[in-house]
């Protein structure tokens, strides 16, 4: 059991270490997450994007490739150094900025970006108060996009015992924390089997 208290902790709730590192500079896994991701948001050049829990870098550079900007936020020093490096052109052009903080207390202006985005996050933090904080910097008619695992079995995304340390939400629960939180239109959609795809607004 402490091994794998040991694996949730090192390689996934704080990934820091050469295997972390390794594992998360270029997660294919979540190809699949980002693709449904990217097309909720519907990205434009015009658009100023935060992403809650970076990993390797990799999502941000498909964002970025669409034109947008970009703030990517992660609590763990070494995904932070990973996205700066994957992305060193974004970074010295001005387009990215990364930043080492605790998604439930961010260190960012309020009313700020027009889009928000979070991935296999919510199992980790406090959910209302991670969307507290991402009502606070979204600007009037900010649209989020949530990508997490559904809580149901059957969890093909998940091992059970990985799946024993973690927190799952209900569709209804999720939704009344987007509305408690002040949310416009808060709508979960079912991906697969294993999903489940947040969407929602800050109201204009």
């Amino acid at each position: 059991m402490a091994l794998f208290d040991l694996f949730t902790d090192h390689l996934l709730r704080r990934p820091r270490g050469r295997m972390a590192r390794m594992m998360w500079r270029d997660m294919k896994s979540h190809y699949g997450i980002f693709r449904d991701t990217l097309a909720a948001l519907n990205l434009t050049p015009d658009d100023h994007l935060l992403e809650i829990g970076c990993g390797g870098g990799t999502f941000a550079a498909q964002a970025l490739a669409l034109g947008c900007r970009m703030t990517a936020v992660d609590h763990s020093a070494d995904m932070v150094t990973l996205t700066k490096t994957a992305n060193a052109d974004a970074v010295r052009e001005g387009r990215l900025e990364v930043i080492e903080a605790a998604a439930e207390s961010l260190p960012l202006p309020d009313r700020h970006f027009t889009c928000a985005t979070a991935m296999n996050v919510l199992f980790f933090v406090s959910v209302p108060a991670l969307l507290t904080e991402l009502h606070r910097v979204l600007a009037p008619g900010g649209r989020l996009v949530l990508h997490t695992v559904a809580p149901e079995p059957p969890r093909s995304a998940m091992p059970a015992p990985l799946a024993k340390r973690v927190r799952f939400h209900s569709d209804a629960e999720l939704v009344a924390m987007l509305e408690a939180a002040g949310f416009h239109q808060p709508r979960v959609e079912r991906v697969g089997d294993a999903f489940q795809l947040v969407t929602a607004s800050r109201p204009s």
